[in-house]
């Protein structure tokens, strides 16, 4: 099989950073997301173009003219042209029985055309349309075995119409790119748009390249990269601009309504003010088509920029907020189609802030996986005998901001201070245990505060409350250190909980000497009243607090128990110079169990720490097919058998064909639906072996 595409990181959502095989031996590779710069005879003879443009790695054109070696290998001998004819598919293969050699040498990349009306006249019709399509096709297919197609798909707003196109998708081998040409058409029908992505992601092989045409404007893009598309056909740029629009990335604007044109390009610089108003003009049009397709270019920087180094969800969002259809495209994905996004989406993300912009951030994928975790995972310490519960901060880890180490001064106060669990109350992403406070995304999100809570807010913190509350001995004291919307939260748990809470009394603010005065009172009175099981293992090397970290991180990353198995003769910790990591190490045997990585807040095991892990298949593993493993990457082909809940980025044990020993450890790059759905590609990172 010829591998075309390479998928290289996980983004979350659908989103994902991949790269176009051109040639493996050359090392020539065309990097997605990627967006299809169109080309005809005007546009190449405009020098500014040319120098915009000459650096683009992939050009989509329908003129057959340009499909000469001569222009092909002087215009863009380092680039990959695809050929979208908008003919006849009967003209289609007159040009493809001519120019067979011709596409297979120079990176010409060819559509197969579908070109009917995107209007039908009922479904029938368009299942007619379709099978006719698909008839011809398949011609075309099993001719050209050797060649590289772009396989179109037409639903005509029926989106059960893409199971006819499943079966031969699966057949060729040759078809590496599905071009859905009138998927976005129509932004009103969202539902639409996501039943047929979706269905794709589940039915076919994840490597092949999904591309978007049609009508496709600027601001879409940052949507249709979460979506999981990797190219972009900016083609519908072209038309707009022959309508006289002007792209602002937020709006087309007629030229007729502009007096400032806020951009700075060098079609903006030049004749393009002097012209704007003039009704008939090819030169405007000219300048307006490169001008779009600037602005298309910089945004498609500017996106991959996040993608790669920031929170992308968070721009998704932001670049949402205008438009009702984009922001209804998230709410459907998050709320109705979480769990086909849950094992696509990183569980976490290094060193970049989660900005939450409202509600429409409050079920984003990998918040819901925390929750989810969270609640699944994590168990009671035996030893708890007075719960408290407090508020969040802005400054991450809470144990760092002002007001929680004021809270630790008066908790602390008390020898068994360890026994007491602490729980802070956040938005949006619900009821956190202090051992937990280091994850992700805990240790990254920002909020703004104002006091005021909505209801999606007060529901979700009170419902991860109860089932946290509810893991505990109803006879354990729960003490309130609350104001506000948190005092909210805990009434609405209360009525959904038989259970004894005790609030302290705030005076001024929650912070001030006579309001913690109150806190310790509350303590004092209530933290004998529950008689619990003091058989806590202690290390004299160790805080108590990271103690109860680490083993509760354990069992959130590898499952309940984990951290009992690992730690079975307790651990020390020794913190790194440069303090990015902790070390973990058993004081019996000196071995080093792990690392605790700050800017992910995950372990990550020693082979003597994921050697206790025994029985392995009750933790996060893969069996490789073989007895040892060369190299840094594993590949899809060498991978038997794996979890169903593994995420990108999670820390994995590698076992070997007989699934009794563990022969490496690896953090994954995919999830395991991406290894349920595909066939090669990258799989794990390897950092440790045997």
């Amino acid at each position: 099989m010829t591998i075309f595409f390479e998928l290289l990181e996980k983004k979350i959502g659908l989103a994902r950073i991949g790269r176009i095989i051109l040639s493996k031996k050359n090392k020539d590779f065309i990097h997605t997301p990627n967006f299809l710069v169109p080309i005809n005879q005007n546009l190449t003879k405009n020098a500014n173009f040319n120098e915009e443009f000459e650096s683009h790695r992939i050009f989509i054109t329908s003129k057959k003219k340009l499909l000469s070696e001569n222009f092909i290998r002087v215009k863009f001998k380092n680039s990959a042209v695809i050929y979208s004819h908008k003919g006849l598919i009967t003209g289609f293969i007159e040009v493809l029985d001519r120019k067979k050699s011709f596409f297979f040498e120079n990176n010409v990349i060819p559509v197969i055309p579908f070109n009917v009306p995107n209007i039908s006249i009922s479904k029938e019709f368009s299942i007619n349309q379709i099978n006719c399509y698909l008839n011809i096709a398949e011609e075309i297919l099993k001719k050209n075995q050797n060649i590289n197609f772009i396989f179109t798909i037409k639903i005509f707003n029926h989106p059960e119409l893409f199971d006819l196109y499943i079966a031969i998708v699966k057949k060729y081998e040759n078809i590496k790119v599905l071009n859905f040409s009138d998927l976005f058409d129509n932004l009103k029908n969202f539902r639409n748009i996501i039943k047929v992505i979706i269905k794709a992601k589940l039915e076919l092989d994840n490597n092949i390249v999904l591309m978007a045409s049609g009508r496709i404007i600027t601001k879409l893009y940052p949507m249709l990269i979460y979506l999981g598309f990797d190219l972009i056909d900016s083609s519908y740029i072209l038309y707009k601009s022959s309508e006289g629009f002007y792209d602002t990335i937020e709006y087309l604007l007629p030229t007729y309504k502009i007096n400032f044109l806020p951009c700075s390009c060098v079609v903006c610089r030049g004749e393009l003010k002097n012209i704007l108003k003039d009704k008939y003009s090819t030169e405007k049009i000219n300048l307006l088509c490169l001008h779009n397709l600037i602005t298309a270019k910089n945004y498609a920087n500017k996106i991959n920029q996040y993608l790669k180094y920031e929170d992308f969800r968070d721009f998704v969002e932001k670049s949402s907020l205008n438009d009702a259809k984009l922001i209804s495209i998230l709410k459907i994905l998050d709320k109705e189609f979480y769990f086909s996004l849950k094992n696509e989406t990183p569980i976490t993300q290094e060193n970049k802030t989660i900005n939450c912009l409202g509600a429409l951030s409050y079920f984003r994928p990998d918040f819901q996986i925390f929750r989810e975790m969270v609640i699944d995972t994590f168990t009671p310490e035996p030893e708890t005998q007075l719960i408290i519960i407090l508020p969040c901060s802005s400054k991450k880890p809470y144990s760092d901001s002002k007001s929680h180490k004021k809270f630790a001064t008066a908790i602390r106060k008390y020898p068994d201070f360890p026994n007491f669990q602490e729980i802070i109350i956040t938005s949006p992403l619900g009821a956190i245990p202090r051992q937990l406070e280091n994850v992700y995304p805990v240790n990254s999100y920002d909020i703004s505060v104002t006091g005021f809570w909505d209801e999606e807010e007060l529901a979700i913190a009170s419902k991860m409350l109860v089932k946290i509350l509810d893991k505990y001995n109803q006879e354990i004291p729960i003490i309130c250190h609350l104001e506000g919307g948190y005092v909210e939260i805990v009434e609405k748990a209360q009525k959904k909980l038989n259970r004894k809470f005790y609030f302290s009394q705030i005076n001024n603010k929650i912070t001030s000497i006579e309001s913690l005065n109150s806190l310790e009172t509350l303590i004092r009175t209530y933290k004998d009243e529950y008689s619990a099981k003091l058989d806590i293992k202690t290390a004299k090397t160790l805080s108590k607090s990271w103690h109860r970290k680490l083993l509760k991180l354990l069992d959130y990353q590898f499952g309940i128990d984990s951290a009992t198995k690992v730690f079975s003769n307790g651990l020390l910790i020794k913190e790194k110079k440069d303090k990015n990591q902790i070390k973990i190490i058993d004081p019996i045997t000196k071995d080093i169990l792990g690392f605790f990585k700050y800017s992910s807040g995950q372990i990550a095991l020693s082979m003597k720490g994921a050697e206790k892990l025994v029985p392995y298949e009750h933790s996060k593993f893969l069996v490789f097919n073989g007895e040892k493993i060369t190299g840094n990457t594993l590949f899809r082909p060498g991978i038997l058998e794996y979890s169903n809940n593994l995420f990108p980025n999670d820390y994995v044990l590698i076992l070997d064909n007989t699934k009794q020993n563990l022969i490496g450890l690896g953090q994954m790059i995919v999830g395991s639906d991406f290894l349920r759905n595909s066939k090669t590609g990258r799989i794990a990172k390897v950092y440790e072996n045997k």
